[in-house]
């Protein structure tokens, strides 16, 4: 998979600077429908090149340990702040 150069959004929290450094993405979010805690379900990319995470763009996706609600998010480029 080519893609294109520029910051990505690691989970793995990579600290390094540069086209490849990027933002943590959460672990966890509170779920708007009852408060409880959506956890992660997306796994990032590999891009061949050893750099993992996602881009602006991506849409990450979410479960609620409570009630079970499902929430797809699209990250932007605050997301990356």
């Amino acid at each position: 998979m080519d893609l294109p150069e520029g910051r990505l959004l690691s989970v793995a929290g990579d600290a390094a600077q540069g086209p490849a450094a990027g933002a943590t993405a959460p672990a966890t979010i509170v779920c708007v429908d009852c408060g409880g805690t959506c956890h992660l379900l997306t796994t990032p990319f590999e891009d061949g090149h050893g750099r993992v995470g996602f881009r602006p763009g991506d849409i990450v996706s979410y479960r609620c340990a409570d009630c079970l609600d499902r929430w797809d998010i699209e990250l932007d480029e605050s997301d990356l702040a």
